[in-house]
């Protein structure tokens, strides 16, 4: 027995006895709860299980009764056990409560860029498609958001599906939610080509032939493409000498980012080829725009959300993964070729009445023309109208 065991076995004896003063004693039953060991040492010698230094078994004092004894005992136990009782529930419990604010912060951060990027692919590749009211369950562990698909047709925002987004840690499943499981898609473009364009008659006629049997009391969707790159300003231009801005809305431009050259010469574009933007989603910083005005502003919101897409290109890729049809999303290679070439228009997404529409036939420049939706007048829409789901 060491030195410090010694003197420990010592004070254990005197207190047994009876022989310590009682201010020290108070101080030696504090020790002895809160030490197990020395506890159990304790209540084998009043017990008689056990000897002391001298071998001889430790009688109970007669100054120190054998309950209060045992009481001290006892105290000590239990401390030690609520202790380690203590421990063993409160540390799964904190970590519980950190688990807790790590999901719901590190979520809230998640859902920020998750959302804002599944707003923008969608914008980006889908033709006359725009993003409605959105729910969301915010969460590291587990995230969702599950937003509305619209697009206009004549004044009206009718509904085209949802998109719904998933997130288990850092593992993100999107994809578009189509009625009946796919997308009725109409809208298709024509990339200018350089040389002489040959006819385009068969590209055009069908759905000029379709918007002159029409009725007069309709509105349409009007997928139309250029054989030529025009800025914001120069479209409008052209677009105004066949249709007045009030016989028209263009709700979605294709644009040329360089990776559309790449596929064969006599493709048309569809959703997950073409690319482009709709004007009324670009975030201009909350300062009001002209009204097909300001080309230069809305091109410079149109590159700033494509620099962001760029910076977060692999969550971009995994949200737009469903809509490319599993393709490259080619971000950083777009962003940097319109940063040098400039956002050049080659087609566009208008809707409106149908006549008024039709007017662009006399368009020579267009090289294909794609008739979307059809609906019944609804060009001047009531101060209060909408519509309501069951979900």
């Amino acid at each position: 027995m060491n030195k410090d065991e010694n003197h420990r076995e010592q004070r254990l004896l005197a207190y047994l006895r009876g022989e310590m003063a009682e201010e020290e004693r108070k101080r030696f039953e504090e020790e002895i709860a809160a030490d197990e060991a020395y506890a159990q040492r304790l209540e084998r010698l009043l017990l008689g299980e056990e000897t002391g230094v001298n071998n001889a078994k430790t009688k109970q004092p007669e100054t120190l009764s054998a309950e209060k004894q045992r009481a001290i005992v006892r105290r000590g136990k239990w401390k030690n056990r609520l202790s380690n009782a203590g421990f063993t529930i409160g540390l799964p419990f904190f970590a519980g409560v950190v688990l807790l604010f790590l999901n719901g912060w590190v979520g809230a951060l998640m859902h920020e860029d998750l959302y804002r990027v599944a707003k923008s692919m969608v914008n980006f590749t889908q033709p006359g498609v725009s993003v409605g009211g959105s729910g969301s369950q915010v969460g590291l562990l587990y995230g969702n958001i599950s937003m509305e698909l619209r697009e206009r047709v004549g004044a009206e925002e009718k509904n085209a599906g949802r998109f719904e987004s998933t997130n288990v840690l850092w593992n993100v499943n999107a994809g578009p939610k189509w009625p009946n499981g796919v997308r009725e898609q109409k809208l298709y473009f024509r990339y200018p080509t350089e040389g002489v364009m040959e006819n385009t008659d068969f590209r055009t006629s069908p759905a000029w032939t379709t918007m002159e049997k029409l009725p007069e009391g309709t509105v349409s969707q009007l997928a139309i493409s250029f054989d030529h790159f025009l800025t914001y300003e120069e479209y409008y231009e052209l677009v105004s000498r066949h249709v007045t801005s009030s016989g028209q809305d263009t709700v979605w431009f294709a644009v040329d980012t360089g990776v559309e050259r790449k596929y064969e010469d006599n493709r048309f574009l569809g959703p997950g080829y073409v690319w482009g933007f709709a004007q009324n989603e670009l975030d201009y910083g909350g300062a009001p725009i002209q009204v097909n005005g300001e080309g230069d502003r809305r091109m410079a919101a149109y590159l700033e959300e494509m620099k962001y897409l760029s910076e977060q290109e692999d969550l971009a890729s995994d949200i737009g993964r469903s809509l490319l049809f599993r393709r490259d999303t080619q971000i950083a290679e777009r962003y940097n070729y319109m940063q040098e070439k400039g956002v050049r228009i080659y087609g566009a997404v208008l809707t409106g009445p149908t006549k008024e529409l039709l007017k662009l036939k006399a368009e020579k420049s267009i090289t294909a023309a794609f008739l979307g939706k059809v609906d019944w007048w609804n060009w001047e829409r009531s101060a209060a109208s909408g519509t309501q789901y069951s979900y």
